[in-house]
């Protein structure tokens, strides 16, 4: 038994082939499908209710509205929404294969220590796919997922797209205070991370972090979405999380803690963050020209960013791991 969450914002134009796929699924288990409504203006909440009213009557369904932007409080609206034990965080640019959620019941089945498992994305382009894709496919939340078997010390990842949580665990945590720091995607911002807090906060939780090919969707990635400027923008997001994603590697990654050590550490590593961004800044003369420069810049940039303007956020962060999860 499992509960489908997608979270949309103004999703009316794009939002119709994930709805297909859900409605459509093949020896699935009982299910439920909650869409999100996250303050959407573009009459996304009328379309969705005629399309499942027409093509999932007899479904399991219902439409939530979260109005606070971000796609943290549209996937907390369905969590807390949700009936079931384990939840599909599905986006509304995603299309299961047919047997996505048989073979979610299989992989599950009995596997008490599994967090979060996540799958396997496969691009559909709208536009001509560019030449640098492949390279950076990861970045898109497509193909497989190396961050799922991290090396000793780190923490395990696997990107939120189609990705099935435990529930009760992280329903649990939210419900008692803690606060998560990311916010994720929200209209006019490409910040990220939020997917590897939610699997951090699993860790520190006691469960781990899984991936199956066998969990397979399509991403639709429309022309817009396949330009360098965009790419480039999607990586600023990704690596503007850095300084508030500090304190879960320091927790995760030190047996022994305090809040000096903490500081050390951060400043060490924004330091070095600004170093870094420094020699290649004069290195490129504040303007790198080779796309490979380009993008280096750009996550050089954003992290010495993070680091500098996140210090007081991150430390308070800190301090709330250290009240939930011990000291």
């Amino acid at each position: 038994m499992i509960s489908i969450v997608v979270c949309t914002y103004n999703g009316k134009s794009r939002i119709e082939p994930c709805l297909a796929s859900l409605v459509s699924q093949v020896n699935a288990p009982e299910y439920e499908l909650l869409v999100v409504d996250n303050a959407s203006t573009d009459q996304t909440e009328n379309f969705i209710r005629d399309y499942l009213d027409s093509g999932f009557p007899q479904g399991d369904w219902k439409l939530l509205h979260e109005s606070k932007s971000g796609l943290l409080h549209a996937r907390i609206r369905g969590l807390n929404a949700a009936k079931f034990d384990w939840v599909l965080f599905c986006d509304d640019d995603n299309v299961l294969f047919p047997d996505f959620l048989y073979q979610c019941q299989k992989l599950l089945s009995g596997k008490s220590s599994i967090g979060v498992l996540g799958s396997h994305g496969i691009p559909d382009f709208s536009g001509s796919k560019p030449e640098w894709f492949d390279s950076y496919a990861s970045s898109y939340a497509v193909g497989p997922q190396p961050g799922s078997n991290p090396r000793a010390g780190h923490l395990a990842y696997v990107y939120g797209a189609c990705s099935v949580y435990r529930k009760k665990p992280l329903l649990d945590l939210f419900h008692k205070g803690f606060k998560p720091v990311l916010s994720g995607r929200k209209e006019g911002e490409m910040s990220s991370g939020d997917d590897v807090e939610w699997c951090a906060l699993m860790q520190l939780l006691g469960f781990s972090i899984a991936y199956s090919e066998k969990l397979k969707f399509h991403h639709q990635l429309p022309a817009s979405r396949l330009t360098w400027e965009y790419y480039l923008r999607l990586k600023q997001g990704i690596s503007g999380s850095a300084g508030l994603l500090f304190s879960y590697q320091f927790y995760f990654g030190n047996t022994i803690r305090s809040s000096s050590i903490f500081k050390i550490k951060y400043w060490k590593s924004q330091t070095t963050s600004w170093l870094l961004f420094q020699k290649y800044r004069i290195r490129w003369n504040g303007n790198p020209q080779s796309p490979e420069d380009q993008l280096a810049y750009t996550i050089l940039e954003a992290r010495m960013k993070a680091f500098s303007n996140h210090r007081n956020q991150a430390l308070y962060h800190y301090h709330q791991l250290e009240k939930y999860f011990g000291a």
